[in-house]
């Protein structure tokens, strides 16, 4: 049996010891980078084809699925598994040597039976692992109090029973509510009034559905009440392996940033990381080093493996972290993650997550293996979305690539073009952002909070109290924003039907 001791025992053991094919599978080919500079011949299966597709291509194997379509889209889901289910992916996969392994974000039903009739292996979490148990937050708050750690203090309660007044009094105000199923923006809501009490009542008692509103019945579902902890949002990556639990340093997330997500949207949420910004000290590492334990223990004895993360609120006076969710698949940290671990000489923790799947008969020593993994990291990743609340189409072509803020004629900031690069290890100073996940042709078609990209720095971009942008990264979100030059899109509703290639689902 092998033993993987660092990045280069690692590389050497995919090399001589890993036949299977390894595949990533996503929405854009960037979505599954982070094991590339791993594996010799790693490979990615994509459904959109955007503008930096053309840039990974040249450096790996990617099959797109959109490739020559322009701003058209496959009429099917926007998903991992409409990837998986195409003709053409199923005859790209038969002509390999053998079986492949793939890696999407998450499992769907509909994937694993597809994985299963071709013989294929799945590294992703099996559903039932999902939004029945762990990812639900009602059942898994449950699971947190038998294991002995603390979520912020509250309740489970019927939806039927929800009642502004006995939570003001039993919480103060703000306090918290949260759908168990959904995620943030889309079922949690910071309570500070009655107009929020009001408007978090209509959102929950509807959900989106392909870019529109349908009712949803609350009458059999429990929800979660509780105290509002002032504090910022860390997070932790964990992966269960035979070997024990694994896990990265603690890392802070950016949460509610409005230049990033219209805040119209809800609360909690997710518009990044900052690595360069996650000092901690020895007490809160240890308490996040703890819980990740016990839940990778949990999980491990209900036959989990690989990546889960761990969400926490950090207390601001008494240092104490509560956690708020689990998620039990990838990450959205990834492959930015993955990317910064290479570059850091760590072992990434997706390497362990795929060899778990793979059943690959390799040996570690966990305390080393954490050890090498928790080092002090750097770079931060931003998520921008349309925040124009409505259909937008894009006037203009945004490069992917390395950019560095001036200031224009007028006095505004812009972008300027320094080079093309789509991947962390493309960016050489603390200046310069990068742009990139997700780049679509000029006239391309955004839904109202829809992703427009990711953008990569190599330093902070949080300011000192830990939840808000740093004016730098302010002026970034703003300019990139700008760039896309949204226009409105009319009569949308009408234009999915005439036009149904255009303004896909999902």
């Amino acid at each position: 049996m092998k033993k993987i001791t660092d990045l280069r025992d690692l590389k050497t053991f995919f090399k001589e010891n890993v036949e299977t094919p390894i595949l990533g599978v996503g929405v854009y080919a960037f979505d599954r980078l982070g094991l590339e500079d791993v594996l010799e011949d790693y490979k990615i299966l994509a459904l959109r084809y955007s503008l930096e597709t053309e840039l990974i291509e040249k450096d790996l194997e990617v099959l797109s699925l959109e490739k020559g379509m322009g701003t058209k889209h496959i009429r099917q889901p926007r998903n991992s598994t409409t990837v998986i289910n195409h003709p053409r992916t199923k005859q790209y996969l038969s002509k390999l040597n053998r079986p492949p392994l793939l890696l999407p974000y998450k499992a769907s039903t509909k994937m694993e039976k597809i994985c299963k009739e071709n013989g294929w292996t799945l590294a992703a979490s099996p559903t039932r692992f999902g939004k029945k148990l762990f990812e639900n937050k009602a059942t898994f708050r449950k699971i947190l109090q038998g294991l002995g750690i603390d979520p912020p203090p509250g309740e489970i309660i019927s939806a039927l029973r929800l009642d502004f007044e006995t939570l003001r009094i039993k919480y103060g105000l703000p306090f918290v509510i949260q759908h168990p199923k959904r995620g943030g923006g889309k079922g949690t809501f910071f309570i500070n009034s009655k107009d929020d009490w009001a408007r978090a009542m209509a959102l929950l008692h509807s959900r989106e559905k392909e870019g529109e509103t349908i009712k949803e019945d609350l009458s059999q579902t429990k929800l979660i009440a509780s105290k509002y902890i002032s504090g910022s949002s860390p997070s932790i990556t964990g992966c269960v392996t035979r070997h024990g639990t694994l896990s990265t340093s603690l890392q802070y997330q950016i949460i509610d940033a409005p230049l990033l997500y219209n805040p119209k949207k809800g609360s909690g949420l997710f518009c990044g990381h900052d690595w360069s910004s996650s000092h901690f000290s020895e007490e809160v590492s240890r308490q996040a080093y703890d819980i990740v334990e016990k839940v990778g223990t949990y999980f491990a004895a209900q036959g989990y493996k690989g990546i889960f993360g761990i969400d926490f609120v950090l207390e601001e006076n008494s240092q104490k972290l509560y956690v708020t969710e689990c998620n039990p698949r990838l990450l959205g940290s990834f492959p930015t993650i993955a990317m910064i671990q290479t570059l850091n000489g760590e072992t990434p923790i997706l390497a362990f997550h795929v060899l778990e799947h793979l059943g690959a008969d390799y040996d570690i020593d966990p305390k080393e293996i954490n050890e090498l993994m928790r080092r002090p990291k750097f770079g931060s990743q931003m998520f921008l979305h349309n925040l124009t609340e409505r259909w937008g189409r894009n006037q203009k072509e945004v490069k992917p690539g390395i950019y560095e803020l001036e200031k224009g004629a007028d006095g505004n900031n812009t972008m300027k073009f320094i080079r093309p690069g789509y991947a962390m290890k493309h960016l050489e100073t603390e200046n310069e952002f990068l742009l990139t996940d997700g780049l679509l042709k000029k006239h391309s078609h955004f839904s109202p909070n829809r992703r427009l990209g990711r953008i990569l720095t190599k330093g902070g971009v949080l300011s000192e109290n830990k939840r808000t942008l740093s004016p730098w990264a302010q002026d970034i979100a703003a300019a990139s924003h700008s760039s896309f030059q949204l226009k409105p899109i009319k009569f949308a509703k009408i234009t999915k039907i005439i036009n149904p290639h255009f303004l896909a689902k999902g």
